[in-house]
């Protein structure tokens, strides 16, 4: 049974702490999620507050269970674009991320999605920037992260694929520029090898946790070539083979 007063803690102090733009200071060991459950029941709390859920980052391996977090609508941009964030930590990592085309609410039969109907249900596809602020104190757990969102503050977007299939694929090569300098250059590298490969679990885990897919929403899958800082000031332009390429700045 879930401790309503234990996430309800948790999820104020994530809240004060992106009010505040600075991560917590102190470990927080008597509120560190037990379980999936958890840590989902805290990071809904938090969405529920900060109001609409604009998509969701997934990382799911294999054929093992993987950990989401949700996007606030708030912090969907579409590139080119400039943002003011001047106290915030913030990294960035260039991904491949999917636009929902219509509910996938659940089978009338109730059996879970297979890949092809969750596919079929994808919109388009497009080269991204997602942005990560920790609210989290150094060396916080996993479960601590999912709670958290697992690090999302934001997502920048591109111009959508319709026609995506023959473009997501496990040799991609991708580019990765911060004012002026390479950051990563890729070919292929993704976590799970094929950029898509998440969204049938995913769809399958937010039906179960009563957060369906829901048409607009954006999935943004992992990055390619790892999390790189940003300061203000920084221009980072972002190059995947198949999509438009992508500009973000990060103002003073």
């Amino acid at each position: 049974m879930l401790d309503r007063t234990k996430t309800r803690r948790l999820a104020d102090l994530l809240l004060a702490a992106r009010e505040a733009r600075r991560p917590l200071l102190e470990p927080i060991p008597d509120l560190v999620p037990l379980d999936a459950a958890e840590a989902d029941a805290v990071q809904f709390a938090c969405a529920d507050a900060l109001g609409p859920i604009g998509g969701w980052k997934v990382l799911q391996v294999g054929d093992r269970d993987g950990s989401f977090g949700f996007v606030p609508a708030a912090r969907r941009y579409e590139a080119p674009v400039a943002v003011s964030e001047a106290r915030a930590r913030l990294k960035i990592e260039l991904e491949i991320a999917f636009v929902v085309g219509r509910d996938l609410t659940g089978r009338p039969d109730g059996a879970p999605y297979s890949t092809e109907e969750v596919l079929a249900a994808i919109g388009g596809a497009f080269a991204a920037f997602e942005i990560l602020e920790s609210r989290l104190p150094a060396g916080s757990p996993p479960l601590a992260a999912r709670a958290d969102a697992m690090s999302n503050w934001g997502l920048v977007t591109g111009p959508v694929e319709a026609d995506w299939r023959g473009r997501v694929h496990a040799e991609v090569v991708t580019e990765l520029t911060i004012s002026g300098r390479i950051a990563a250059s890729t070919v292929g590298g993704h976590p799970t090898g094929d950029p898509a490969h998440a969204l049938p679990w995913l769809a399958n885990a937010l039906l179960a946790a009563g957060r369906p897919l829901r048409a607009g929403q954006v999935v943004t899958t992992g990055s390619f070539g790892g999390s790189h800082p940003i300061e203000p000031g920084d221009t980072v332009t972002g190059r995947i083979d198949g999509f438009a390429p992508i500009v973000f700045r990060l103002d003073p």
